[in-house]
């Protein structure tokens, strides 16, 4: 279950049908007063239908108002003790500001992630990589770097990960994938057209799907089958991918510890030998 009530509202916002973002924003502006209405009495104070408030539960991931309320609830209190927001980044503004803004964005959009991610959604993903012949990975620009860093992770567990960061090469991976293998495809917006192709001609294949993408409503988690989401709101330098990238970065390490976890002992040992091979080669070229 997501957790975050206010945090998935702001995540999600722009993907919302126009009366649900109208009933958010009431939200937003009012959430002591939303935790305290009934469904009937929140819906006219927001000049909304119950069906929209309900529509709005389900496209945060809630099954209800009753679930989204809880969620609001647990945010409105977080909020009162730690009221910490996004920071911008100012313009020839000092460098202690500098540090300051920048690590306080990557620190909330770590701790907001840990709200709109949902942990039977981890676990799934977690099993179906582990169980996979096969990992293709998919990503483009910013979202290849978060790929590789998976991919450089899952290599030396003796996994086999294909990547494809273009897209002739995500065609490629994705003409030979079978149903026995898994993709995970990343993209912060959810609309990489290129990837959503890719992953179209994988699931004729039979591949699983995994997404990583930011919260709410986007194309490429919902053909997934399963979701993984991110937090980040971020107003400036946003083709930068900061704080979304650090998210996105604390959810490979999530999936990362996982796989780990799922055969110990065996993977211990592969980064073993992946460590001490690494070091000989190393050795080998400084002599």
């Amino acid at each position: 279950m997501v957790k975050g009530g206010l945090i998935s509202i702001r995540e999600a916002f722009h993907s919302l049908t126009p009366m649900e973002q109208q009933a958010a924003r009431f939200i937003l502006d009012h959430p002591e007063l939303a935790v305290q209405c009934s469904i009937q009495k929140l819906a006219e104070q927001a000049a909304v239908s119950k069906a929209t408030l309900i529509r709005l539960s389900q496209s945060l991931k809630y099954k209800g108002f009753k679930e989204l309320k809880i969620g609001i609830a647990s945010d409105v209190a977080i909020e009162q003790k730690d009221p910490n927001v996004y920071q911008q980044f100012q313009v020839k503004g000092s460098t202690s500001d500098l540090l300051e803004s920048i690590s306080n964005n990557n620190i909330k959009s770590i701790k907001d992630t840990l709200s709109v991610l949902d942990a039977e959604a981890v676990e799934q993903a977690i099993n179906t990589l582990f169980s996979a012949r096969k990992i293709a990975l998919f990503g483009i620009e910013s979202s290849s770097v978060v790929a590789d860093d998976f991919r450089h992770k899952a290599v030396r567990l003796g996994l086999w990960c294909e990547p494809g960061y273009s897209e002739d090469a995500q065609t490629i991976i994705a003409a030979n994938l079978t149903a026995e293998d898994a993709v995970l495809a990343i993209s912060y917006t959810g609309q990489t057209q290129t990837v959503l192709e890719a992953m179209e001609l994988a699931r004729q294949n039979g591949a699983k799907l995994i997404s990583l993408t930011q919260f709410g409503v986007n194309p490429i988690a919902q053909f997934a089958e399963i979701n993984l989401f991110s937090s980040t709101v971020e107003k400036d330098f946003r083709n930068g991918a900061m704080a979304s990238r650090i998210a996105q970065l604390n959810v490979i390490d999530i999936l990362y510890v996982g796989l780990v976890d799922r055969n110990y002992d065996v993977h211990i040992e592969a980064l073993e030998r992946t460590k001490k091979a690494v070091h000989h080669a190393r050795t080998r070229k400084s002599n």
